[in-house]
């Protein structure tokens, strides 16, 4: 069986992984700030994750999530966090 071979390589350096982490887990942190602020809590997080306004349906099935995510976890930012990593995947 032939197979092609790559002569270089398309991923950046680990440097320039490593440097960039901290600009990453900044722009998570505004971006959390931003919807945890929003009065509509729920279209901030469907735009920023999803580029969409939620449907009706999916505004009211992620505020019983958000209430049941705030009852088990205590934390209204907890909440919103695990709406965003449920948004995400």
């Amino acid at each position: 069986m032939s197979c092609s071979r790559r002569e270089s390589s398309t991923i950046a350096p680990q440097s320039l992984r490593c440097s960039t982490a901290g600009l990453r887990w900044s722009n998570r942190s505004r971006s959390r700030q931003k919807i945890a602020q929003s009065p509509d809590r729920i279209d901030e997080a469907w735009e920023h994750v999803l580029s969409r306004k939620p449907t009706a349906e999916e505004r009211a099935a992620a505020q019983k999530f958000l209430d049941v995510q705030q009852k088990n976890l205590g934390s209204d930012a907890a909440a919103l966090q695990e709406l965003g990593r449920s948004l995400s995947t």
